[in-house]
């Protein structure tokens, strides 16, 4: 390939969703450590470098750095978020560092005219995770402002050097026009041409695969997603490897899910299906736990023993035995295991960093075809291989399943608690809403790093903007608090009523939640939505906000791509008599009416007493709540 854009990964969140926004411009990228020599980066020759965003402040003792020289070899150097402050940084700049406003979310950014923002209005709606920023009144010598939000810095630009850098990342797709940002850089200022296509993918991974296996006997855990389930049938597709075991196992699934997902991968052409039932070893295995990574690590060394039982059980040798995993990048990322070591763990994966999956990794005794793609490209290569639309347009259900969609609540007045809700208060107020901190505790990801905080709560008039915006501003502000919800009904809320319900896994709650989740599905596709949103969870948590002696619910819908970035389902006020032909002309993923009745039904057939709706991205938010 004679063209090739090389993105430098500092650990970001979103390096690959760089390296596939190149991809989408028909242009190769590939992902490098931080650390590479500058003498290995000139010798891939390529048209262009990227820096990616990372979770260090370029001020921290260990921060990753990159040999100055680079700036001054000809190649055209792209910065993201922190590579646009480790620029300015080694350039002679300075950095904004500590008590300074930070940006979350989405941003208006207001933009001048530059080559690199060809093409684009004046101001666009941009996608920001930062806390650090460039000091517009110290940027280093020859760069120039090229773009700003209301608060910070935004671009730079030393055009006679090639050198530019975004604080926000046009590489997701909530950042507007994002993509074009990134095809100005590799085809205006790179100069690169657009001749690389994905169309030999589904090729190279069967390479892979017999690369990797050989002659061996394999065993792919198949969970009726489309991720594994590509995997699974990718395998039996490549000649020249040993006997393909798919095995499915009923871990903490979804009601009546093991049946439906028994006859689709029927249906979907894999053979030899094993099923394992083994629920109650699940429920067994994080009885009691209220930590997510440690209910995350147990569920996924479970799955270990197993792989272990069912191997004995067909007869094979443990030790030569390939496991296929369908982990996507998105995994490994969050998991801390992408390309670079400077990647934070935001939440450990149950295929991704437990005990067993690592020791089997050290054996070389793992293959996954899918570790450098993303969830819209297995849904396209499932595609293209065969696989009908009801397994390559399923909504990921997570291996943990319901296990961590139980959140336990933590001692209401820990640090400083009552001060917090006020906090919230005071922010949400701003939006003409009333705000409160919930003793839950959820995982989010902000600046590139995992967060472990409060839960807030909005309560108020049903304007969606207001919603939004606070919903935004509180964890900006507030770094407390990762992930805000807003409460749907008219009951009037007292911060001293709330108290704390005992919320682990057990029969009883996992039993409750997949009646509440059957419940509430039943519900959405009664209204015709889930087909357009890309993930619908819901919560059982331990908050008891009314004082009524019962658990809250939450719903969290969301639309994204890529699942690096999600947003929100947004409600319209819109009845289900006039849908149809509202639809005609227009998306919608959820309405008022249809929350209404979820929030009626649940409260009226089980022992809840409160639905909430999450209102939040990712970033600051993950989207699951553990």
């Amino acid at each position: 390939m004679k063209e090739k854009i090389l993105v430098l990964d500092f650990g970001g969140q979103y390096t690959q969703l760089i390296a596939k926004a190149v991809r989408k411009c028909n242009v190769f990228s590939e992902i490098i450590d931080c650390n590479t020599s500058i003498d290995d980066i000139i010798g891939e020759n390529p048209s262009g470098v990227i820096l990616s965003g990372g979770p260090e402040s370029v001020y921290n003792a260990n921060a990753p750095g990159i040999d100055e020289s680079l700036l001054h070899s000809n190649i055209p150097v792209l910065g993201i978020c922190y590579g646009m402050q480790l620029i300015n940084y080694i350039s002679g700049g300075k950095i904004l560092n500590g008590n300074v406003i930070k940006e979350y979310g989405k941003t208006k950014v207001d933009i001048t005219n530059h080559p690199l923002f060809s093409g684009l209005e004046k101001r666009i709606d941009a996608w920001m995770s930062h806390d650090d920023s460039v000091d517009g009144n110290n940027l280093a010598p020859g760069f120039e402002v090229i773009a700003r939000t209301q608060n910070h810095v935004a671009a730079i630009a030393d055009d006679a050097a090639g050198i530019y850098g975004v604080q926000f990342h046009p590489e997701v797709t909530h950042t507007e026009k994002g993509i074009d940002i990134i095809s100005n850089f590799v085809h205006k200022i790179c100069l690169c041409d657009d001749s690389w296509t994905m169309g030999n993918y589904i090729e190279e991974s069967k390479d892979y695969i017999r690369k990797t296996i050989g002659k061996n006997d394999v065993i792919s855990f198949v969970s009726g997603g489309v991720d594994s389930t590509f995997v699974t049938a990718l395998l039996a597709q490549t000649e020249g490897i040993g006997e393909v075991y798919a095995i499915y196992i009923d871990a903490l699934m979804r009601k009546h899910e093991t049946d439906q997902v028994e006859k689709s991968l029927k249906d979907a052409g894999v053979k030899n299906l094993i099923v394992c039932r083994a629920e109650d070893r699940f429920i067994d295995a994080v009885k009691g736990m209220s930590d997510p990574e440690q209910k995350r690590k147990a569920i996924g060394n479970l799955f270990g023993v197993l792989q272990q039982e069912m191997a004995d059980k067909l007869g094979l040798d443990a030790e030569k035995t390939f496991l296929a995993q369908g982990t996507l990048y998105t995994d490994l990322i969050e998991s801390g295991k992408g390309v670079g070591k400077k990647a934070a763990m935001i939440k450990s994966h149950h295929n991704v960093g437990c005990k067993f999956i690592e020791d089997q990794k050290a054996k070389g005794l793992i293959v996954e075809p899918n570790r450098l793609i993303f969830k819209d490209e297995v849904r396209e290569a499932a595609k293209q291989l065969g696989l009908p639309p009801e397994i390559y347009q399923r909504q990921p259900f997570p291996g943990p399943g319901l296990g961590i969609r139980i959140v336990d609540g933590v001692a209401k007045y820990e640090n400083d608690f009552k001060t917090l809700s006020w906090a919230v208060d005071m922010v949400a107020n701003q939006y003409d809403m009333r705000g409160y901190a919930l003793p839950i505790k959820t995982v989010g990801v902000q600046g590139d790093s995992r967060t472990y905080t409060y839960l807030g709560l909005l309560k108020g008039e049903r304007n969606w903007k207001n919603i939004r915006d606070a919903a935004v501003a509180i964890p900006t502000e507030l770094n407390k608090i990762n992930r805000i919800v807003y409460a749907i009904g008219d009951k009037d809320i007292h911060y001293n009523d709330m108290n704390v319900i005992p919320t682990t896994v057990t029969r009883k709650t996992i039993d409750m939640l997949k009646d509440i989740d059957h419940e509430g599905n039943r519900i959405i596709d009664k209204y015709g939505f889930n087909r357009d949103i890309s993930q619908t969870i819901f919560i059982l948590f331990g908050a008891d906000i009314y004082g009524n002696g019962k658990r809250g619910v939450a719903l969290r819908g969301v639309s994204t791509d890529d699942f690096m970035t999600v947003a929100p389902i947004e409600p319209f006020n819109i009845k289900k008599g006039e849908l149809y032909n509202y639809r005609k002309n227009n998306k919608i993923r959820m309405s008022w009416e249809c929350l209404d009745e979820i929030r009626d039904v649940l409260l009226a057939k089980y022992d809840i007493g409160a639905f909430v709706i999450d209102v939040t991205d990712k970033p600051p938010a993950t989207t699951c709540w553990e």
